[in-house]
């Protein structure tokens, strides 16, 4: 399909990015495509290889190729119906993944979960805490474990997930994202697949899911 439209915009020359190895290297003629159905599709890509003055295949890792992925997840979630007109999309590549934003970073310097923390380990409150506030900490921190200086969150099935800051909240999403913890998916089973892995850094579940979204 994307070379089909490359074709009808008129373009002579092309470089396609590909984040398959497998078929970047089957594209190029280098390795042979031996699945019966998908030589088909072979025939049809070196039909279509000639319709172009020059043109190459190159491949890229997951992790420089998120703006396609981004991309290709917009377009699966959107409805297309026949003959209706969609408007451009216009996107803004800012300089940090979207899930940064989510998660806030104290004045001070200081990790999201400090003052719950320093709660459970001392009792002591936030300074200049009103009573309101005392009163948020305590329940708040009914639902957190302290286990010497890790700080866990107690989800609904009983399970400890692991407090982290936006540093290390950052780092698993990378590398989660990027497919070097495990196999390349969708917004949703990503969030759960981390949330089963014992980190927490937002206020629920879904909260999570909706961040993944957002940056996938």
């Amino acid at each position: 399909m994307g070379l089909n439209m490359a074709i009808n915009l008129d373009v002579h020359d092309l470089l396609v990015l590909g984040d398959s190895d497998l078929l970047i290297r089957q594209a190029r003629g280098e390795w042979e495509t031996r699945d019966i159905k998908l030589i088909p599709y072979k025939q049809s890509l070196e039909d279509l290889i000639k319709k172009f003055k020059s043109i190459k295949f190159r491949y890229i890792p997951r992790f420089q190729n998120e703006l396609a992925d981004a991309l290709a997840t917009i377009a699966s979630i959107l409805p297309y119906p026949g003959n209706t007109y969609i408007d451009p999309l216009e996107i803004q590549v800012k300089d940090q993944h979207g899930y940064c934003n989510m998660i806030a970073v104290e004045a001070d310097g200081e990790t999201w979960y400090h003052d719950i923390k320093q709660f459970i380990k001392a009792r002591e409150y936030p300074l200049h805490a009103d009573r309101d506030q005392k009163r948020t900490m305590r329940r708040l921190a009914n639902g957190f474990l302290l286990s010497g200086d890790i700080l866990y969150k107690r989800n609904p099935d009983l399970n400890l997930l692991r407090c982290v800051n936006n540093q290390e909240a950052e780092t698993i999403m990378n590398e989660v994202h990027s497919g070097v913890c495990g196999p390349h998916m969708n917004g949703y089973v990503l969030a759960k697949k981390i949330i089963r892995a014992g980190y927490y850094w937002l206020t629920t579940e879904r909260d999570c899911i909706q961040f993944v979204r957002k940056c996938h």
